[in-house]
């Protein structure tokens, strides 16, 4: 089972998901709305030793000398 991030529109709470399949319907579970917005997850992954993520900045250095502090390589 994938786990999912979404938004709800309604109260703009973000919350993780574990969904079965594409066709289950996730509601919020702060307030209930029926029609929350899957996110886009960033990923991170190791090739060669050389940390990289999906996302971000392509000149991340803080997460090729430590990964394990990485900020998910939002350049900041």
């Amino acid at each position: 089972m994938p786990m999912y991030e979404f938004q709800c529109p309604g109260c703009n709470h973000e919350f993780e998901e574990l969904v079965k399949n594409a066709k289950e319907k996730v509601e919020c579970p702060e307030c209930g709305h029926e029609k929350v917005e899957r996110l886009v997850s960033r990923v991170a992954f190791s090739v060669g030793g050389k940390f990289t993520a999906s996302a971000g900045s392509t000149d991340c250095t803080s997460c090729s000398s430590s990964p394990a502090s990485c900020s998910g390589c939002s350049g900041s």
